[in-house]
């Protein structure tokens, strides 16, 4: 029987060590590791590296003279205030937003943000929980919600539900590996529940604090707010799957939305303010620092991601040779929205660790017996 494990301890020892030792042990173990560009971190096994060690997507950025720093749309964000301001008072029940609330530090500035901005518009922020959240964001939502006073709900579907959904997606990955594959159907249900909640409570808008990257990458969408037809489309599958492959039972399937039986009037709006506002990372930890939501050692997203994230890093690493989640943060580094060096030692530590078992080993173990799979089932040898 695999381990049982503090996954918070583990994530915490993770991060002490990429911070502390990995700068020095790297040197040691450089021969084992894939080379990574010098200019956003990416590894030599997601993008081609030239021969000065620049990946392919920023030598074809300096070539079209892309800005490394985008610089804000302001008609882009003044049209999402127009959107926001119009909605105040508009629902027909006793809300006008549903907002996504994980209890990480960009849904909790999100939230701050519309209350500041937006004093007329009415909230109900809601929490999908996967039954693997990270303890660090539960204690995170039950300290932040009475500060920032909103109410608040959860949406618990069982967790025979949610086993099903991930041991199929992690053992069916896609070419985006866990990135695209698990953590999107994670990321689509949550949706699809915030979906049929805010129709069953007459909620005009439902707004997610997903990033630029997330939104045109994740979602394949170039706007802050998702088209109404895709919002009417019938769900038969998630990150390519068929929802019949993963469920068996006709109530599970029927949880996930469907948005061509609803009247339009009960068809909620998509919005991603984040896609719009743009900010860069370190402005997001400073604000809801300041505000007095989060201490900075309870925002990073390796504590407060559920508490999977571990197991599909090592998977990919295994079954690709780096993480999947890497594109999100260099893509970030390269439009100076992020610090490359942090990142780029998360990775090349989530590498070298995957591969020799030092930390994760007994949570992977751990995780995949809650899952029913073993670590063959999925790739996986420790060194």
């Amino acid at each position: 029987m695999a381990q049982e494990v503090d996954p918070v301890k583990t994530a915490r020892l993770f991060e002490f060590y990429v911070r502390r030792i990995w700068p020095w042990q790297r040197r040691l173990v450089a021969g084992r590791l894939a080379r990574r560009c010098s200019r956003c971190g990416a590894s030599e096994r997601m993008l081609t590296l030239d021969a000065s060690g620049v990946c392919s997507e920023c030598v074809r950025q300096a070539a079209q003279g892309v800005p490394p720093r985008r610089a804000p749309d302001a008609a882009l964000q003044a049209d999402l205030a127009a959107v926001l301001a119009g909605a105040q008072g508009q629902g027909a029940g006793r809300y006008d937003a549903l907002v996504m609330f994980s209890g990480g530090k960009d849904s909790s500035y999100l939230v701050q943000r519309l209350k500041n901005e937006f004093p007329r518009l009415r909230l109900l922020t809601c929490t999908v929980d996967n039954s693997f959240m990270s303890p660090v964001a539960k204690r995170n939502i039950d300290e932040i919600l009475p500060r920032l006073d909103v109410d608040h709900v959860f949406i618990r579907p069982h967790r025979a539900f949610y086993v099903q959904l991930f041991r199929h997606a992690l053992t069916h990955l896609n070419a985006h590996g866990s990135y695209g594959t698990v953590d999107f159907s994670d990321g689509e249900f949550m949706l699809d529940a915030a979906r049929n909640l805010a129709a069953e409570k007459q909620i005009p808008l439902i707004v997610c604090g997903y990033s630029r990257y997330q939104v045109e990458n994740g979602l394949g969408l170039h706007h802050y707010e998702s088209p109404r037809e895709r919002e009417r489309q019938p769900r038969t599958e998630t990150a390519g799957l068929a929802l019949a492959d993963i469920f068996e039972r006709e109530d599970d399937r029927r949880l996930w939305w469907q948005g061509q039986t609803r009247p339009d009037v009960e068809v909620p709006r998509l919005l991603f303010p984040l896609y719009a506002w743009d900010l860069e990372e370190a402005e997001i930890k400073r604000q809801v620092v300041q505000w007095g939501l989060i201490s900075a050692k309870d925002q990073s997203p390796i504590v407060t991601n559920h508490r999977l994230i571990p197991l599909l890093g090592v998977v990919d690493v295994h079954q690709f040779g780096y993480s999947s989640f890497e594109g999100e943060f260099c893509r970030m580094i390269r439009e100076g929205k992020a610090e490359r060096e942090p990142w780029q030692h998360t990775f090349e530590f989530l590498e070298y660790t995957a591969r020799t078992g030092l930390f994760v080993k007994p949570l992977v173990l751990d995780l995949l017996a809650q899952l029913g799979l073993q670590a063959q089932d999925v790739g996986v040898h420790f060194e």
